[in-house]
């Protein structure tokens, strides 16, 4: 079975099924849990995030979802959903309920006697958190008079590795999107000039990206995040409504979806007028910026604990004598712009619970976007995205190391 990807089309969906479940397998038997059972209902609406990963179309009735360290692939659904269960070629067992999924969920359970059963649950990670909380209480009424409600356990060491470990077919498509927004960015790039608005711009970048097909990579209305000098408001907002003039920096944060994978890069431009230059301040707080995402690459490795890898860009960026950015380095990258996977490249604080404990692995795709905010020019930011290796990192987007600045004769 070839698992090639055509960037046309992106992923054929049984390849690409078939080697995740294949994957969710052997990290099973890493792990040492014995059944991974991904419990759902009325999945067209009440969707869990991780089923993307394992299984393609919608389930009605609830249905159950098993992998087993031992190899198996089981399906529990209602007799409306096995027909195209079964032709989708995934499961290899598929079993058909009419009245209710307690007995062949039990009998299916009680035949495997796993010690430990991962459930999609996750106080970490919203996307490893599918399981709500009514139907977990379902899931534990199915179970009732059974052995197997104490041996419930959180998936997270399932979903975690399945997510953040991107096949060599995931890594292609991610880097072709990265690449497809890149050039959007530097089309856009030539319509920037005095008088523009930042939701202007933004609607040229969405126009070039709709014009090609592409959606985005996150709420089209703060994507792209466009900010244009002190004003403008940073975070996750609506492109700034402030016009773009003589020493503007103008900054923008976007990503497409790209054959179901994100891109998130960050970009900045400095206009000027004649032969104006940056400002110092300005160019030292770039200049550190780029320098932070340099020396954060090169300690980015696996088995490195997220929170030290967002040390070293944020012990830099104090040292020069700028504020800490307050926010994570950076997140993982895949199916969603912020794609779950474990390891954060975070700070010890409450808000990233245990991510920033969790040892970044191979094959982890990282953006790497520290900031600094200058209350007289605005903010200052850059965002990569890396692919760790065996040893290290690699660049998936084209670095940008210098400011530009355009220039434009004096009105």
């Amino acid at each position: 079975m070839s698992t090639s990807t055509d960037l046309t089309t992106g992923l054929e969906p049984q390849t690409f099924l078939i080697a995740k479940t294949d994957q969710a397998i052997e990290i099973l038997k890493e792990k040492g849990i014995d059944v991974w059972i991904t419990y759902v209902r009325e999945s067209i609406a009440n969707v869990d995030p991780a089923l993307e990963l394992i299984f393609e179309g919608d389930l009605t009735w609830e249905s159950a979802l098993i992998l087993t360290a031992d190899g198996e692939k089981i399906a529990i659904v209602g007799i409306h959903d096995a027909p195209e269960v079964e032709e989708a070629g995934i499961y290899t067992r598929v079993i058909g309920y009419r009245e209710g999924i307690s007995e062949p969920l039990v009998n299916t359970i009680t035949r495997l006697d796993p010690r430990t059963i991962a459930a999609n649950f996750s106080e970490n990670d919203p996307l490893a958190d599918g399981l709500g909380a009514g139907l977990y209480r379902l899931l534990l009424r199915r179970f009732d008079g059974t052995l197997y409600t104490d041996r419930l356990v959180s998936a997270e060491d399932v979903i975690w590795p399945l997510r953040g470990r991107k096949l060599p077919m995931e890594v292609d498509l991610i880097r072709a999107g990265v690449a497809e927004t890149e050039k959007i960015l530097e089309q856009a790039a030539e319509e920037i000039r005095p008088g523009l608005t930042g939701v202007q711009l933004a609607g040229i970048i969405r126009g070039l990206a709709d014009s090609k097909g592409y959606g985005c990579a996150w709420t089209p209305k703060i994507c792209p995040i466009v900010t244009t000098g002190p004003e403008s408001r940073v975070g996750h907002v609506s492109p700034s409504a402030e016009t773009i003039g003589p020493g503007s920096i103008v900054h923008v944060d976007y990503g497409i979806r790209f054959h179901g994978y994100c891109s998130d890069i960050q970009r900045m431009w400095y206009v000027a007028t004649g032969g104006d230059g940056v400002p110092e301040p300005v160019q030292h707080a770039f200049d550190t910026i780029a320098e932070a995402i340099t020396k954060s690459a090169e300690a980015l490795r696996p088995g490195m604990p997220g929170w030290e890898v967002d040390q070293v860009a944020r012990d830099y960026v104090k040292g020069r004598g700028h504020d800490e950015y307050q926010h994570a380095l950076g997140h993982q990258l895949g199916r969603s712009a912020h794609d779950g996977g474990g390891a954060t490249l975070a700070p010890r604080w409450e808000r990233y619970n245990e991510t920033p404990f969790r040892p970044v692995e191979k094959g982890n795709v990282f953006t790497l976007e520290p900031s600094i905010l200058l209350p007289e020019y605005g903010l200052i930011a850059l965002e990569e995205d890396v692919l760790v290796t065996d040893d290290g990192c690699e660049f998936l987007s084209k670095r940008q190391t210098e400011l530009p600045v355009m220039h434009f004769p004096e009105a």
